[in-house]
């Protein structure tokens, strides 16, 4: 099982995005969210490339629910989590959040 660091972007992302199912929603939602987020975590941790190459970059792109993703490298001693995408925001800032969090 491989180890899973975080950026400080990817702790960043997944507490604003938990925030928003708040808001937007309920505690029962959001403990749903983050129970998924889990597990999709420990998924990855047996299998690195279970998320598909994302646009002919190196980062992967693992979808947690519909509306959001998992932006992950992999790396040959570790997994190292980039951000979570929520998958409705404009695409056209998506790299640059990538390339600034992958420099953590």
């Amino acid at each position: 099982m491989k180890e899973v660091r975080w950026t400080e972007t990817a702790k960043i992302t997944l507490q604003e995005t938990s925030d928003f199912i708040l808001e937007v929603w309920n505690s029962q939602i959001n403990e749903n969210f983050l129970d998924q987020f889990e597990y999709r975590i420990k998924q990855l941790q047996h299998n690195p490339e279970l998320g598909p190459i994302y646009e002919n970059s190196h980062y992967r792109k693992l979808i947690i629910q519909k509306t959001v993703s998992l932006f992950y490298v992999n790396k040959p001693d570790f997994i190292k989590l980039l951000l979570i995408w929520d998958n409705r925001c404009d695409p056209d800032k998506l790299l640059n959040k990538l390339l600034n969090a992958n420099i953590e």
